[in-house]
């Protein structure tokens, strides 16, 4: 019950009047999330000096700045500072600071520890740069922490903190900063595989279908590069932001398209003709508007995309439940490869729109468990998995003659 109670006590620590009171939390076990009540200082860009004696506003992080703007814009910069009262013990900490909008510096008792791009109060001298990375905390034994943190934006929809800075021991921060990444490029590694084993096997077969999944694989596997923990810029750091930016939405667009056109190919009998063509265009029209906009146009009707990707999910799902009445051979596959996909989906939007601690590697593995399930609905298709003398190819006979 002890255990319990201070399980309870440490996920209830938060900031409050821009002081955060971590000194019962037990980093040993878990890294401290930065939400709660920081200083703000709205429209200013103030520098750790000039925050020692600067009185403040206080604001809630993370939050993102659409949402608390009376025109619901998310363009400007400003400053936050918190005062985080240590342990005696605990002297070598770190931060690991996720993508924020769309740029920033961090100071963590005046010595700069993590950076993205350049911050400006102007849009012309401001340099955008999406970066999960983890910051040392180089300090002498203190009892208090002091981080101010400058973000600017003026290329994105989007401004602010979506999701929150985790404090915790440096081996612990830096193991989860890495493990993050190299879950995303193991996830990317894993589908290129599969993409070149579909490719080669539709040069024998000619199918369609193995077409459609191995561009399907191409597609999110080169996501995994350009989305949540961006490990492109962790490997490539001076690539373009604008084209960072663009890729990730592009890959979206390709992957959704891909999956449409696998589906009706997979079960073209039980598929409306139209449907995966009329997805086809929407995203063929959301790549060019991509192409031929600015990222701060373009990032605003993300949420219409993202319902136009939900619609497509749940087309899926029926189709999986009509393919389970049918008794198709491979159905329940393909049913827990599309619950695995409206779980992960879900997951991903409610982050993406409302912040919180995001797990990279939770997310990774479930894309995955998508792709692998999925595999094996093909290959029951293509008769290379047999299920007790069941039909594996879809026909006319299988859905309409039972």
């Amino acid at each position: 019950m002890a255990m319990v109670q201070s399980a309870v006590a440490q996920s209830t620590v938060r900031a409050e009047g821009g002081v955060l009171d971590a000194r019962h939390w037990n980093f040993q076990d878990q890294n401290l999330a930065l939400t709660g009540y920081w200083t703000h200082y709205p429209n200013e860009l103030i520098t750790p000096r000039e925050a020692r004696t600067k009185k403040g506003q206080i604001h809630y992080l993370p939050e993102l700045w659409n949402e608390t703007t009376s025109d619901g814009k998310g363009q400007g910069y400003t400053t936050y500072q918190l005062k985080v009262l240590l342990p005696d013990t605990i002297h070598q900490l770190a931060v690991e600071v996720p993508q924020l909008y769309s740029c920033y510096t961090l100071w963590a008792n005046g010595l700069e520890i993590a950076s993205a791009g350049v911050v400006s109060d102007k849009k012309e001298t401001t340099v955008p740069q999406w970066v999960h990375q983890a910051g040392v905390i180089s300090m002498d034994p203190a009892d208090t922490l002091v981080l101010v943190l400058q973000i600017a934006n003026f290329h994105h929809y989007k401004g602010g903190i979506k999701d929150p800075i985790m404090l915790g021991l440096s081996t612990n921060i830096r193991d989860h900063a890495f493990y993050a990444i190299t879950a995303s490029v193991i996830e990317s590694a894993v589908l290129s595989v599969l993409s070149l084993s579909f490719f080669i096997l539709f040069m024998v077969r000619r199918q369609r279908v193995v077409l459609y999944f191995a561009f399907l694989c191409l597609s999110w596997g080169a996501r995994a590069w350009f989305s949540n923990v961006y490990p492109v810029t962790a490997f490539f750091p001076s690539m373009p932001w604008s084209w960072v930016v663009r890729i990730e939405y592009l890959t979206l667009y390709s992957g959704i398209a891909w999956a449409a056109l696998f589906l009706h190919a997979l079960l073209e009998k039980l598929s409306h003709q139209l449907i995966p063509y009329i997805v086809v265009v929407l995203n063929v029209a959301f790549a060019l508007f991509t192409l031929l906009t600015s990222a701060l146009v373009y990032s605003q009707w993300v949420g219409l995309y993202l319902a136009v990707a939900a619609c497509v999910l749940a087309y899926a799902a029926v189709l999986a439940i009509r393919a389970l009445l049918f008794e198709q051979a491979g159905a329940w596959y393909m049913v827990g490869s599309i619950v695995t996909g409206v779980a992960m989906f879900g997951y991903d939007i409610v982050a993406y729109n409302k912040g919180g601690v995001y797990d990279y590697i939770f997310l990774s593995i479930g894309y995955l468990l998508i792709f692998l399930l999925t595999t094996v609905v093909l290959l029951y298709h293509l008769n290379v998995f047999k299920s007790r003398g069941e039909k594996q190819v879809l026909t006319y006979e299988d859905f309409f003659k039972k």
